[in-house]
């Protein structure tokens, strides 16, 4: 599969990019409008991946902790789509963790396209999640792990091709998120700064 684009010639400028692709089912957005909260940004959040995928110890966090910068930003709604391992922690967050945990009622992602696509932003380690956030064409920030990061995010661009609406943020050394999730707190108040103005 990975070799399709070598074969028919696809170049940077040749991606696809008419972005939104996929669209959420309308009874599903109206069956998750209610549980999503209003009249401030809503950040969604996955912090990590499967355990079974190989590159799952490079690729995730090792706790919804380690993205405590981010509830620096004053008036945030953050809502957690983690399924599986983390979704503890989300059912029982830290002080201070301002956090609206809906990943324990997903059941498909046919729920996580409706809950995604009423977002104003995704926070996500490589995950699918990232990956629908892009084809929806939800504003989506992907931490990028130092090493052995999937090929489609390329060696060090902060943009994707595929995704016009998904920036990369990458991780400076392996096993250290910190400074990478210092650069994300940042931009999102940018980002907070930005909402207000609509």
């Amino acid at each position: 599969m990975p070799s399709i684009p070598l074969h028919v010639g696809t170049t940077l400028d040749s991606i696809p990019a008419t972005i939104p692709y996929l669209r959420a089912a309308p009874d599903r957005l109206h069956a998750w409008k209610s549980r999503l909260p209003t009249g401030r940004p809503r950040i969604g959040l996955v912090w990590k991946g499967s355990a079974a995928n190989a590159n799952n110890r490079n690729r995730s966090l090792s706790a919804l902790e380690q993205l405590a910068p981010l509830w620096s930003v004053p008036d945030i709604d953050f809502v957690s789509l983690q399924k599986g391992d983390g979704e503890d922690e989300a059912m029982t967050p830290l002080r201070g963790q301002p956090l609206v945990h809906l990943g324990s009622d997903i059941k498909d992602f046919s729920d996580s396209a409706a809950i995604v696509a009423q977002l104003d932003l995704v926070i996500a380690v490589d995950t699918a999640i990232g990956h629908l956030a892009g084809a929806l064409g939800t504003p989506c920030w992907i931490l990028v792990p130092h090493i052995q990061f999937d090929w489609r995010w390329m060696a060090e661009r902060t943009d994707s091709p595929w995704y016009p609406r998904t920036r990369l943020f990458r991780q400076t050394s392996p096993d250290d998120w910190t400074a990478t999730i210092l650069e994300v707190a940042d931009a999102l108040h940018h980002f907070k700064r930005q909402w207000r103005l609509k």
